[in-house]
């Protein structure tokens, strides 16, 4: 039968501190899947290496989705982006608020892909110094 176990009162410390860590642990998931999911429309990494598209392959996706499909998400994703950055200032980084690609919108309903964004390319490589060091 074994002996019996003391009941442990209410502790409304141990409450606020799990209410406290899941309100965390959404954040993190949130900021995450957010992440991820712009890196792979895009086709873009952190640390920057570049994307996987070229321009034209870019702008071959965003042909294939239609315009009023694709600029719903590209405003939505905007729109995420300024909620996060209201919601939890400070923890997403300032290049995940705007397109990894420059575009223009022509007519009010076409999307033209312009160049990958500076803050996405690849660093260039340190220039090689010619000298070399004294025996």
């Amino acid at each position: 039968m074994g002996y019996p176990v003391p009941e442990i009162g209410f502790d409304a410390a141990e409450h606020a501190r799990n209410k406290v860590l899941r309100a965390n642990q959404l954040q993190d998931i949130i900021l995450q899947q957010y992440i991820d999911t712009y890196q792979d429309f895009w086709g873009v990494t952190d640390p920057p290496t570049g994307s996987r598209y070229t321009t034209e392959q870019m702008q071959q996706v965003i042909n294939a989705i239609p315009q009023s499909v694709a600029i719903d998400m590209l405003q939505d994703s905007r729109a995420f982006a300024d909620f996060v950055n209201s919601a939890y200032p400070g923890t997403l980084n300032a290049k995940y608020s705007t397109s990894a690609f420059n575009y223009t919108l022509h007519n009010g309903n076409t999307i033209v892909i312009g160049a990958l964004r500076d803050v996405w390319k690849a660093p260039e490589p340190e220039a090689q110094s010619d000298s070399q060091d004294a025996p």
